[in-house]
C-alpha cells in the first residue's frame, strides 16, 4: 500500500467519522433528567444541529442535566403541565448552556423548546 493510498483511507474513515450525527457515538451523562431515552436523545441532536449551524461543530462530548425547580420553569411551560432544565455540554471543546423546556405533548409523546442560555465558554468556567 503507498502513501498516496493511506492518506485517502485517512480521509474516508475522518469524513465517516465527522459525518456521525449527534447521539451515535457515547456521550457521558451526568446529572438528573426527566426526559425520557429517546427525548433526550432528539433534544442532544438538536443542539448538535444548532451547534453546527451557528459555530460550525456538531460534537458533544458530554452533558449535565439539572432539573429547575418550578419557579425557574416558564410561566407557559408551567400552564401546560411542563418543567425545565438546565442542560451544561461540553460541545466542540466548549461549554455551552441551554434551558430545555419540556410539557406533555396533545398528540402524545412530549414536546420541547431549546434556550441558549450563554454563548460557548471556555471548558474550565463553572
Amino acid at each position: 500500500m503507498t502513501l498516496k493510498h493511506l492518506i485517502a483511507a485517512a480521509i474516508v474513515a475522518g469524513s465517516a467519522v465527522a459525518s456521525q450525527p449527534a447521539a451515535a457515538y457515547d456521550i457521558r451523562i451526568t446529572g438528573q433528567t426527566l426526559a425520557s431515552r429517546q427525548l433526550a436523545v432528539d433534544v442532544l441532536r438538536d443542539i448538535a444541529a444548532y451547534s453546527k449551524a451557528t459555530g460550525g461543530c456538531s460534537f458533544v462530548f458530554s452533558a449535565d442535566m439539572r432539573v429547575l425547580p418550578a419557579r425557574a420553569t416558564p410561566p407557559v411551560t408551567r400552564s401546560r403541565g411542563g418543567h425545565a432544565e438546565q442542560w451544561t455540554l461540553n460541545l466542540c471543546a466548549a461549554k455551552q448552556r441551554f434551558q430545555v423546556a419540556m410539557w406533555p405533548s396533545p398528540r402524545g409523546g412530549t414536546d420541547y423548546a431549546i434556550t441558549p442560555l450563554t454563548g460557548r465558554m471556555p471548558l474550565t468556567t463553572r
